[in-house]
């Protein structure tokens, strides 16, 4: 009785405690449906005030523009906080979009109002039109401040241009009039540099100690460069050998790297340690002497020489980088180290010299001076690029930049000084953002055509990992490829509108233009994703290639199952791989689905007629994975063609014949006609060797023999189980008795060459015991002898 009631009372308290979670639960999911449209609307409202800060600001903005007070930094603020304004706003509308969606959705499927339907299908109508009305709201509110902050982004855009455009065209003393200047007050002009010269240099941080200290380190930084030296021109002295031939960029530029650094590292050493030991003593002073201004260029002047160096005239000569004739390379960079040399010189003066000492019109007729000097130079290194063979086509592109640094020139001696230095800077920065690009470019391209190699560790190592045998392309390569050359180039560009100078509003309209898209037509296409959907599926495939390898290699091998179905599982994986693959690519991309849905409905009707081969072959390519009646290596027959599978894709199969040509046959063929594999469950094979003796030959030694060296060939099966060697008397031929060795064999792959095996050794053996093998005879029969021969005579007798 105890226990009963002790049973009882515990199975109370557990259906209490069921009925508790139940109802928590119950409350738990009912909390959550009536809390979702307030939570909503709480994010809607929290939105709504967010885009009243955003019109305000605005407001603000709009109404400076219209005053006109501002200066070139207000406009890049403005422009950085229109911009943050508008991809806000474009969050906004695609946020409320998406609840619009769902709610019209949701109102969809509650149908038309009823009148005899329940009140909480009417509230829950209610909620959801109420929603709608403040999103709608909301959606229209967005818009509108995406609408205003384009136009102000566009205002701020066009105040930036009139203002580039004022101090490029502010016009001052032409070069003419400076020189009259000069002219009348030459001592003056000297007098005032050489003061500015005394007193900016920066003697005063050097004293004794100091110049002594300073002398020690750059003694020891050069003696230390010039051992580093030595000793890398005997490390590459080892390696390359003079006059031999390098191949391959990587090499040749690593090595001209380490050489040419080498061959100036003393005097990077020397100016890098003299630039820090100057920096120390610079601390103290509050304005930067013009020693100091010195060594800290000297560094990045001696790095721009071994650039070039690099590019131009490696050492050795043998690793370098470019297919120009050694004349033309040695002119080249020997102008590009004068240009580097002139800019430096720029540096020094303009950034010390005349800018603290000279006045105006003396600084405007040495910038005249220096930028012709620099022009004429830039017009000699076109010329030059001119003569090189790859570029002779460029003939209207140097042209055009000739005429743009003539007309420089010539807008820094008729005052327009802004312009003139505009052009100068803008020009040297696209040939110099131009030669990195094309630096960059051909180093990648060199890198994926070294990945198509298997020269070195390295390029096996990657291969094998991907699972891409030695005469395999690595998959994804090409398009990977495509994307790097489009990284560098469209960077390149990008750097050169901004060199030219892009303002800020520009580029970052171009920036949201390469995330946010455009629209053509009903598509709309977004730059950014596509570029990200690409480069996924370039890193799917090679990670579809690496599942396969290590599938194939390292998991499958350890299975009980057959190399057929290995194959198989192989195959649909690789295929799923890359199904999934493109799919994950297509919808980074930013594709439809459902626009896709429609179009592969509208196609459907051109596969059904104009398609059914494909589709054929596809089907029966799948039906051989599955099935499997043929794999990998066996030795078919189909139709006139007879050789080994080679390849079983979903279309077609490769096969090679007996005389290595590649038969393509597709799949159907396999499926609805007869196919003979020679090896469809194991490599066993039956061989067959007819032989014919002369009549009056003992037919039981024949069958002895035959036995005999069957059982010797070490190829020819002996098993139990298996049919043991069989000599067969088929015929009483017309010239012979016709026999057949009939035996089984290890490997029909070499039934060839154990016919062959055996006819040599019944030759021989057959040659061993006297047995005749008997060609054919005929006996002729003349039934109408010629009349002019009689009986007595003889063909030789007759005339």
């Amino acid at each position: 009785m105890y226990s009963q009631l002790t049973i009882a009372l515990s199975s109370r308290t557990r259906c209490t405690k069921a009925t508790r979670l139940w109802w928590f639960l119950m409350l738990l999911f009912t909390g959550v449906v009536l809390l979702a449209p307030i939570k909503s609307i709480a994010q809607a409202q929290s939105q709504q005030q967010t885009i009243r800060e955003f019109t305000r600001q605005l407001d603000e903005i709009d109404r400076a523009l219209d005053v006109g007070n501002f200066k070139r930094s207000d406009l890049l603020d403005w422009s950085s906080t229109v911009q943050s304004i508008g991809q806000n706003a474009h969050d906004c509308i695609k946020s409320t979009d998406k609840h619009l969606a769902e709610i019209k959705a949701d109102l969809k499927t509650l149908g038309p109002a009823l009148k005899a339907e329940s009140s909480d299908v009417t509230r829950q109508r209610r909620d959801l039109t109420r929603n709608q009305q403040v999103f709608e709201k909301q959606n229209a509110s967005c818009k509108l401040a995406s609408l205003r902050s384009d136009d102000t982004l566009a205002r701020i855009n066009q105040e930036q241009k009139k203002i580039l455009t004022q101090h490029l065209f502010a016009r001052g003393p032409t070069v003419v009039t400076l020189l009259g200047e000069y002219w009348h007050k030459p001592g003056a002009w000297f007098t005032q540099g050489l003061s500015a010269v005394m007193v900016n240099s920066g003697a005063t941080l050097l004293t004794s100690r100091h110049s002594i200290w300073l002398l020690i380190v750059a003694v020891i930084s050069f003696a230390v460069g010039i051992s580093l030296r030595i000793r890398i021109r005997q490390f590459v002295m080892r390696r390359v050998k003079p006059g031999e031939a390098s191949t391959g960029l990587f090499r040749n530029l690593s090595i001209s790297l380490v050489c040419v650094f080498g061959h100036y590292l003393p005097a990077l050493l020397t100016s890098a340690a003299a630039a820090v030991f100057i920096f120390t003593l610079a601390q103290q002073t509050d304005r930067l002497p013009i020693i100091a201004i010195a060594t800290y260029g000297l560094p990045i002047y001696f790095l721009l020489i071994a650039l070039i160096r690099i590019a131009l005239d490696p050492i050795p000569s043998e690793t370098t980088l470019h297919h120009l004739p050694r004349e033309l390379a040695h002119a080249l960079g020997r102008r590009l180290r004068i240009l580097v040399f002139l800019i430096f010189i720029g540096y020094l003066l303009f950034s010390t010299l005349l800018t603290q000492g000279l006045p105006d019109a003396g600084v405007e007729l040495a910038r005249a001076l220096f930028g012709t000097v620099v022009i004429l130079n830039l017009i000699w290194v076109a010329w030059l690029v001119g003569r090189i063979p790859q570029l002779s086509h460029t003939g209207g592109m140097r042209a055009a930049l000739i005429l743009l640094l003539v007309g420089g020139l010539l807008a820094e001696w008729t005052g327009y000084r802004h312009l003139s230095l505009y052009v100068l800077r803008a020009v040297l920065g696209t040939l110099a953002a131009f030669a990195l690009a094309w630096l960059l470019a051909r180093l990648l391209g060199e890198l994926f055509n070294a990945l198509d190699s298997t020269h070195q560790p390295w390029q096996r190592w990657i291969r094998n990992k991907l699972g891409v045998k030695p005469n395999q392309h690595i998959a994804g390569v090409g398009w990977l490829r495509i994307l790097a050359y489009l990284a560098v180039w469209i960077g390149f560009i990008a750097i050169a509108l901004r060199i030219w100078g892009m303002s800020d509003a520009g580029m970052q309209q171009l920036i949201a233009l390469i995330n946010q898209g455009f629209q053509v037509g009903s598509l709309h296409i977004i730059p950014s994703k596509i570029v990200v959907g690409l480069l996924m599926l370039v890193l799917l495939f090679a990670l579809n290639g690496w599942f396969k390898n290590r599938l194939e290699h390292h998991w499958l091998p350890h299975t009980r199952m057959d190399r057929g179905a290995r194959e198989a599982l192989v195959s649909i994986s690789g295929y799923v791989g890359v199904a999934l693959a493109l799919i994950a690519a297509l919808s980074i991309g930013g594709m439809d689905f459902g626009n896709l849905a429609i179009i592969a409905g509208a196609l459907s009707v051109g596969i059904g007629f104009g398609l059914q081969n494909i589709v054929n072959n596809f089907v029966s390519g799948l039906i051989l994975l599955f099935e499997r009646p043929i794999k990998t290596g066996d030795w078919i027959v189909v139709g006139n063609t007879e050789g080994y599978v080679r390849r079983i894709s979903i279309r077609s199969t490769q096969i090679q014949t007996f005389d290595r040509a590649d038969v393509i046959v597709p799949n159907s063929e396999l499926i609805s006609t007869q196919v003979t594999n020679w090896m469809l469950h194991d490599p066993w094979g039956r061989v067959t060797v007819p032989i014919g003796v002369a009549y009056g030959t003992d037919t039981s030694v024949v069958k002895e023999i035959l036995l005999k060296l069957a059982n010797e060939h070490p190829l020819v099966i002996q098993d139990r189980g298996i049919p043991e060697p069989v000599v067969l008397f088929r015929q009483f031929g017309d010239s012979s008795l016709n026999f057949e060795l009939r035996c089984f064999i290890r490997n029909i792959d070499k039934r060839l060459s154990v016919i062959s095996d055996l006819n040599f050794s019944i030759d021989q053996a057959f040659r061993e015991h006297g047995i005749e093998i008997p060609f054919p005879q005929r006996d002729l029969h003349m039934r109408n002898w010629p009349p002019r021969w009689s009986d007595k005579s003889s063909p030789e007798d007759s005339p």
